[in-house]
């Protein structure tokens, strides 16, 4: 391989005018393309940073093309969450569209992939079928789950030997942490970044030295009919509740961003249900105050799910996994050594907003929710007691086709708990020490985990309220008190 170019940024570089940072990034972006085997793989989620990149990589290509090196593919990909705010899932939809037809007309040899979470991996599936307890900035399950694992999917397809260049629009200026960790990634005298997932594959940030102003002063200055640069500013705009015309005027040259304003395109964008933002989701205010249809549904849906998730673990949180049905126990803090962990959102919570979404889902004019959703919902549902198959109940109410959602083998499970529920547990004296659910997922349990039973967690109402006591106070538990086991009821 050919000596890459020894240019290096540094932290004055990020007031090097505009015109520079244009050219150096498409130099080091010819560098690699030309001079590194590997292909390179553009992330693009349809934000301002990534529009900036797909706009240099065209840019970037042409040239090549004139060049006749143009010898191999480039890839760009994008991960759509199925949870994004409608107005930048509809731009996203269309951006990638545009792209490829772009690309194909030119013959630029350029594949775009979207990817997608797996039905059981998504926001709905997850938070109201698993019980996963919201995401916190210490707890993004959801990266992971809705993001990452189809982004790596989708490589190891495109790349089996692993050898690839990302190509990622971070830019050390949107916080310091986004700035300590692309310095502590960085190779030394490189513009590579390790590459945390992939061995034979690095990372590339070739617009980290730009600032915010960079960008909207670059990509307000490309063909809108590749991707949508006004609506895009628009959007940004509009989620800062501020007027687009506000926030830019054209001069000599073409449209510039005045420094003064630059605050109006800065906005984030995520899921629109994200509780990885604390309190108010300030885009979706922004996109309420400027019109957009049916924001405030989604935010009314968002602040009730989110007012519930914050009245504690004694409140909110079952004593047992989902998925294990086993109790477990903090280790690692001394304060809560022997203290029952709190596990998953209570069912009783995941039904009433999985009515609540699908009150929601009627009111809007595109789905927020699939059949296949539903059924994974019900799924997990009925090993934790819904013998009588509520989430079915409720989608059938709202208008869901849900005959033969479930599988045979599920059915004739759920049967036979009945069964033993109604012949075994249903008893007053049982149901004044254990809660019905408890007697109920105790039954789907033994008839499906019959042999691991004496392993699973069934507590009794008074142990049950005796660890949420212990939650509320954040002591360690009593390990005097005795268990009354449901089997221990029944071999009597």
């Amino acid at each position: 391989m050919n000596k890459i170019s020894n240019f290096i940024y540094d932290s004055a570089y990020q007031n090097v005018d505009l015109k520079t940072k244009i050219e150096d990034t498409k130099s080091i972006l010819r560098e690699y393309y030309i001079n590194d085997s590997r292909p390179l793989c553009v992330a693009f989620s349809g934000g301002k940073d990534s529009t900036a990149l797909v706009f240099l990589m065209i840019s970037l290509l042409l040239e090549l093309q004139k060049e006749n090196k143009l010898e191999k593919t480039t890839h760009i990909v994008n991960s759509n969450t199925l949870a994004e705010l409608p107005p930048l899932l509809e731009h996203l939809e269309t951006s990638l569209k545009s792209i490829q037809t772009y690309a194909n007309t030119k013959n630029l040899n350029i594949k775009v992939h979207e990817v997608v979470p797996e039905d059981k991996h998504t926001l709905n599936v997850q938070l109201l079928g698993v019980g996963m307890p919201p995401p916190s900035m210490n707890f993004r399950w959801c990266t992971t789950k809705l993001k990452v694992w189809p982004i790596e999917k989708k490589l190891k397809e495109l790349f089996p030997d692993g050898k690839f260049i990302s190509v990622v629009g971070s830019r050390r200026d949107e916080s310091s942490d986004r700035k300590k960790r692309i310095i502590r990634q960085s190779k030394v005298n490189s513009h590579l970044k390790i590459n945390d997932r992939f061995t034979n594959a690095d990372n590339l940030y070739p617009i980290e030295f730009w600032n915010t102003k960079n960008i909207w002063e670059y990509i307000l200055d490309q063909d809108s009919e590749i991707i949508d640069t006004n609506f895009l500013w628009s959007l940004y705009s509009d989620a800062s509740s501020k007027n687009a015309h506000e926030c830019s005027f054209v001069g000599a040259g073409g449209k510039h961003i005045d420094e003064g304003k630059i605050g109006c395109g800065q906005s984030r964008f995520g899921c629109w249900q994200c509780y990885v933002v604390r309190d108010n989701d300030k885009s979706l205010d922004g996109l309420l105050k400027s019109g957009y249809s049916d924001m405030d549904l989604y935010k009314d849906y968002r602040e009730l799910y989110w007012n519930f998730s914050q009245k504690g673990w004694e409140n909110t949180r079952d004593v047992y996994s989902h998925r294990t049905q086993q109790r477990e126990f903090f280790e690692d803090k001394p304060e809560r050594v022997g203290m029952t962990k709190p596990k998953g959102v209570m069912l009783k919570i995941r039904m009433r907003f999985f009515e609540e979404l699908l009150k929601l889902n009627a009111k809007l004019s595109y789905e927020i929710i699939t059949l296949n959703e539903i059924k994974l919902i019900q799924e997990r549902w009925l090993y934790e007691g819904d013998l009588e198959l509520k989430a079915f109940k409720l989608a059938r109410k709202f208008g869901f086709d849900i005959t033969h959602s479930m599988k045979k083998e599920l059915l004739k499970n759920r049967r036979s708990a009945l069964e033993f529920y109604n012949n075994y547990l249903n008893k007053k004296e049982l149901r004044d020490i254990f809660a019905i659910l408890t007697l109920k997922r105790f039954a789907i349990q033994h008839i499906i985990n019959k042999e691991k039973i004496t392993n699973k967690f069934f507590p009794t109402k008074d142990i049950e309220k005796h660890i949420r006591k212990e939650w509320k106070k954040l002591k360690t538990i009593k390990k005097d008190i005795k268990d009354y086991n449901i089997i221990d009821y029944l071999n009597k």
